[in-house]
């Protein structure tokens, strides 16, 4: 007999809910002189498409998150090995998403190995904080001594033109480049609480809402010194190179993420010799 009293809900903590798990591993080798795929793998929520390329040796996949978006607990893992001489290009098929979460933080890892003279280039589209979002990403690199990487990490701390605000979330990156047994790079990023004021700290992002940090490890890394330099200096938006460890570090700010493309799609096409970008980045 009904008394009126509605049954209670079940509580679940963030752990026990239903989340997003990927895993995606991509393996390419030389082939008759081509770089061509040598392994696929992928389960769950993350997925590798490999287009066509034309009039290059450098093969291409773009990742994508069929979750569309990641939040507390959520994981995405993703592999990268590129064999003695070969070369290959990773996107995103679009941005990524971090949502609300419940109090855990959504894990995203990246592990690339990059043998004797092969060239890596992980170049994925900005990753985008909601408010209460939380997410730590980690990213490592082995690499051989004449080895090639470039790598793109942009955050951006809510959408401007959606007046988004962030009263609270967190963004951790971590990330270690190790050449030739040795470690030649590391670097840790760590803002939590309350984003928007944080990020208005003059020793911070002073205002800004968009930031990216740009690597290239390569053997002839050092000439694009005084070209990057050039480039920011003559760019509305706040950006800076250094070289350290035979490595070329490049930080950006900028107000918003169009402001951000404005200025870190040309570095991104000078460091790749005046290749264009991926064209999902072009979409």
């Amino acid at each position: 007999m009904f008394n009126g009293a509605l049954p209670s809900s079940p509580t679940s903590s963030p752990e026990d809910l239903q989340r997003a798990r990927g895993r995606a591993r991509l393996s390419v080798a030389v082939v008759n002189g081509k770089t061509r795929l040598r392994e696929l793998y992928q389960d769950g929520c993350a997925k590798l498409r490999c287009p066509k390329s034309y009039g290059t040796n450098t093969f291409e996949a773009v990742l994508l998150n069929t979750a569309g978006g990641l939040t507390g607990s959520d994981r995405i893992e993703t592999e990268i090995h590129a064999a003695p001489g070969s070369a290959v290009t990773i996107a995103s098929q679009t941005c990524e998403r971090i949502y609300r979460s419940l109090g855990t933080a959504a894990h995203v890892e990246t592990n690339i190995t990059i043998a004797k003279g092969a060239r890596v280039e992980w170049l994925p589209q900005e990753t985008i904080l909601f408010d209460g979002g939380m997410v730590r990403r980690r990213l490592r690199v082995d690499m051989a001594e004449d080895a090639t990487l470039l790598a793109v990490e942009p955050v951006v701390f809510g959408r401007v033109a959606s007046g988004e605000t962030l009263d609270h979330g967190l963004f951790r990156d971590s990330w270690r480049i190790v050449r030739n047994d040795r470690l030649t790079f590391a670097d840790e990023t760590r803002l939590e609480g309350p984003l928007d004021a944080l990020t208005k700290c003059p020793g911070v992002l002073g205002g800004a809402k968009a930031l990216a940090t740009v690597l290239l490890a390569a053997p002839e890394a050092e000439q694009f010194i005084e070209p990057a330099r050039q480039l920011l200096n003559a760019s509305p938006n706040i950006g800076g190179v250094s070289f350290v460890n035979d490595v070329l570090i490049s930080r950006l700010i900028a107000p918003d993420s169009q402001q951000l493309r404005a200025s870190l799609i040309p570095l991104i096409t000078l460091l790749r010799s005046g290749r264009d970008m991926p064209r999902a980045w072009q979409i």
